[in-house]
């Protein structure tokens, strides 16, 4: 009996090891991305968004892309919109060299209010590295004016 139990510890350690051994060749195979930049080339305000427009400045395709657009500010600071974009299913999660991919605040709710306003965005993707910039604006009632 204790020949038996011994027999199966031992097939259960080998096991283990076995699946620990697929891991790490799975891992140690794995391509790496090629590496590609991104940048912001624009922000635009407007009636009640912003929309800021990212560029692939690199030779590779930027994979798994995510957007942030943060407009915070006015009078009391009572403007307080931000708008996460990571492929939705509504747009592309990749862009192409030389491509363009322009997102918008609107999706996170209607920029209203008044006064100075400060506007963040980034962008970044698993194979390029966070890029982000800030902005000045102004917010008279619905109307965004990036500065």
């Amino acid at each position: 009996m204790t020949q038996r139990k011994i027999l199966q510890k031992l097939g259960s350690i080998g096991l283990i090891f076995m699946l620990v051994g697929i891991l790490v060749a799975t891992s140690c195979t794995a391509i790496p991305l090629a590496q590609t930049t991104l940048d912001i080339t624009s922000v635009k305000g407007g009636i009640g968004k912003v929309t800021v427009t990212v560029k692939n400045i690199g030779n590779e395709t930027a994979e798994n892309i995510t957007m942030i657009i943060s407009v915070k500010g006015g009078i009391l600071n009572r403007i307080n919109v931000t708008k996460i974009c990571s492929g939705c299913g509504n747009c592309s999660n990749s862009i192409e060299p030389n491509a363009t991919k322009t997102e918008s605040s609107a999706g996170a709710g209607r920029i209203m209010g008044l006064g100075p306003v400060r506007i963040t965005a980034s962008v970044q993707a698993i194979n390029a590295e966070k890029v982000e910039k800030t902005y000045t604006g102004f917010v008279l009632g619905p109307l965004v004016v990036v500065t």
